[in-house]
């Protein structure tokens, strides 16, 4: 399946899969146990990512469809600062959450209803969060540092790259269309996306006009 075909059927389901978080995180408040969903997420996106890299954070991931489909209306689409990014701000953001996942949990282990709460409110927590940056900087920045984002890209940096050809002639059209704010044009010398961020989403495969990019394998298919 050509890359503009797999962005269409994407786009519809993400439209869908971005309601279903919608109703999650509401229903959530209603119905702790729906709280455990966050699990299923974080084994996935590991599990995946040691195979696909950063596949599930695209394809999958409910509330990366509701970043794409409903939060991208109102954001400002600008320039993410470096920091957001970096490996001691993901590393601060996994330990902090980590830990309010620990504290919340021990008071009431064992209680399988109340056990849900404490994922239910850091769900509801982080998406505030990427909501707020979200408008004002890209829909997908919480992406640029969500703690299972970052375990998927340790453990999937260089699965299923991009390549970039010798037919890339450096003109930023892949970049424009890049959410996570990668140049895959800057990796033409070496012939493939190294950055370990990459969605594997086709954006930019689709957009350049020389048809320079590509990935090693097709990603439905592995």
């Amino acid at each position: 399946m050509v890359a503009g075909g797999l962005m269409k059927k994407n786009a519809r389901f993400q439209v869908f899969n971005g309601v279903f978080f919608m109703m999650l995180l509401v229903g959530g408040w209603f119905y702790y146990p729906l709280g455990y969903f966050m699990i299923f997420c974080m084994v996935m996106a590991m599990g995946i990512g040691i195979v696909k890299g950063r596949w599930w954070c695209d394809w999958m991931c409910p509330r990366g469809s509701f970043w794409d489909r409903y939060l991208d209306i109102f954001s400002r689409r600008t320039k993410v600062p470096s920091f957001f990014r970096s490996s001691l701000f993901r590393l601060f953001w996994l330990g902090l959450l980590m830990s309010m996942l620990v504290v919340s949990l021990v008071p009431i282990w064992g209680d399988i209803y109340l056990m849900g709460r404490p994922f239910v409110m850091i769900l509801t927590v982080t998406t505030v969060i990427g909501l707020v940056l979200g408008v004002i900087y890209n829909q997908r920045i919480w992406c640029m540092f969500c703690p299972m984002g970052t375990m998927a890209n340790w453990l999937g940096k260089g699965r299923k790259s991009l390549k970039v050809s010798g037919a890339c002639t450096d003109c930023g059209a892949c970049e424009k269309v890049c959410r996570m704010q990668i140049y895959p044009g800057s990796y033409r010398v070496v012939g493939k996306v190294q950055h370990g961020d990459c969605l594997k989403c086709s954006y930019c495969v689709e957009k350049c006009p020389k048809s320079a990019l590509n990935f090693e394998e097709d990603l439905k298919a592995a």
